[in-house]
């Protein structure tokens, strides 16, 4: 199922007491698919799938992408520890990273996050190809 499938922006302001993603204005192409159903006997542990890619418009999060996914999970209402993070890489061919996020240091309520970078595996990159036939243009 999906959740969403457009285009994704800030302006690189802060509202109220959120600070922005990035200071500067930027968007991404973003999609996030539900991947894994709880039925009762059995709880997945990665329930959903969130690719991004850049559009070329704004600054890029790529180097720094915590604050992005904390954004999205809160605007989402997701949990980002049970989410495979992909970006999507143009360099000629069609590339995936898979960001993984492990829990760092903790200050009063704000989790920070170590953030590497990894090729996909078979499984995940079967289910990346299938999600991404329908990613926005």
């Amino acid at each position: 199922m999906e959740i969403f499938n457009g285009i994704y922006s800030w302006d690189g302001k802060r509202h109220g007491s959120r600070e922005p993603i990035a200071w500067f204005p930027g968007s991404y192409k973003l999609q996030i698919v539900n991947i894994g159903e709880d039925d009762g006997n059995i709880t997945s542990l990665k329930q959903y799938l969130c690719v991004y890619s850049e559009t070329g418009k704004g600054h890029s999060i790529s180097a720094h992408p915590e604050k992005f996914a904390k954004h999205v999970c809160k605007d989402f209402s997701l949990d980002l520890e049970r989410i495979i993070w992909v970006e999507k890489i143009r360099t000629g061919d069609v590339r995936y990273e898979v960001v993984v996020f492990t829990r760092g240091s903790k200050l009063g309520n704000d989790m920070f996050y170590k953030v590497h970078k990894r090729p996909p595996t078979q499984s995940e990159l079967k289910t990346i190809e299938e999600a991404v036939k329908y990613l926005c243009a």
